[in-house]
């Protein structure tokens, strides 16, 4: 519980920087006021670079097997590049589904930044996040959990993942998005599977954000369309998300199929310490106290933020 206590206590670190890390950069305001690009890459860095370094540096981890910084074997390639594309309907259904109630400013910020060529759209939308991201929630957060069995790992950090983007239009998607990614990197033993996934499915999103603001098409708001063409699009894309679901549990399968034991972290297997730390009571709230704390400032900022 210790291990899990540090890593959720650092989340809370991270959230605070998010909730208020605007006003580290008050001084830098003037020069990144109206260049949004460069400020999703500044907040990337300093908000999660920057913390991670100070992490490993303080508590002394080994860097490689922390962030799981290891070769990706090609044999897992394929199936990688296959569960990235499976993940698209399924964040599509799900943004549909939010976008009932919350307006979705993802695409409006992506529109602001329509001027860049693609490849810098890409690399600040899509490779960023794949790394910085990648490095905080699946090497550091996840690290964590490495004496939890893997459904539980991946739902806490696929939640947190949702937290730590401090947007509700993206939280049930990331959420998804951040189960299925755990799972890669645990099967694979390297943060590159769920880099690649991570990079692809942004740079999807990237490349059709920018086409379309560069011949002016504008994504229809699902509030104001009509009503029965609005149930079709989610109906519709409820039937392809099911059946990449059911895409992603074949291609976890094959995953661990073609893995030797020695290879892949058993996916169901609790260490025998942790079980019994888990029955107290007392140890268990104050190892998750910080994820709590964390998730009232995402409602609070959320609720600001809409108001």
């Amino acid at each position: 519980m210790k291990k899990i206590f540090g890593v959720n206590l650092y989340f809370l670190i991270l959230v605070l920087l998010q909730v208020f890390g605007g006003y580290i950069l008050t001084p830098f305001a003037s020069f990144l006021h109206g260049r949004i690009w460069l400020s999703l890459l500044v907040t990337q860095i300093v908000f999660l670079i920057f913390p991670l370094l100070i992490y490993l540096i303080v508590t002394r981890q080994p860097v490689l097997a922390t962030l799981r910084l290891k070769k990706l074997k090609l044999k897992y390639l394929p199936s990688v590049i296959g569960v990235s594309f499976l993940v698209y309907p399924i964040a599509i259904f799900l943004g549909l589904i939010t976008n009932l109630f919350f307006k979705n400013n993802v695409t409006e910020v992506l529109q602001k930044m329509n001027s860049l060529p693609l490849w810098a759209f890409v690399l600040i939308i899509a490779l960023t996040p794949a790394i910085c991201e990648e490095m905080t929630m699946r090497g550091i957060i996840l690290s964590g959990y490495n004496k939890m069995g893997t459904a539980g790992a991946a739902i806490i950090t696929g939640f947190l993942f949702a937290v730590l983007h401090m947007n509700p239009p993206q939280f049930l998607y990331t959420f998804a998005l951040g189960i299925i990614l755990v799972y890669l990197v645990r099967l694979t033993d390297s943060i590159f599977a769920s880099m690649i996934c991570h990079f692809m499915f942004n740079g999807i999103n990237a490349s059709i954000s920018w086409f379309a603001a560069r011949h002016s098409v504008k994504g229809n708001d699902i509030t104001s369309m009509d009503p029965m063409l609005r149930n079709f699009a989610i109906g519709l894309y409820f039937i392809l998300a099911v059946m990449a679901v059911v895409g992603i549990v074949f291609v976890i399968r094959h995953i661990k199929n073609i893995s030797t034991e020695n290879e892949t972290i058993h996916l169901d297997k609790v260490d025998g310490t942790v079980a019994i730390e888990s029955d107290n009571v007392v140890y268990k709230f104050i190892a998750y106290l910080p994820i709590l704390i964390s998730v009232v400032f995402y409602i609070v900022y959320a609720l600001n933020r809409a108001n």
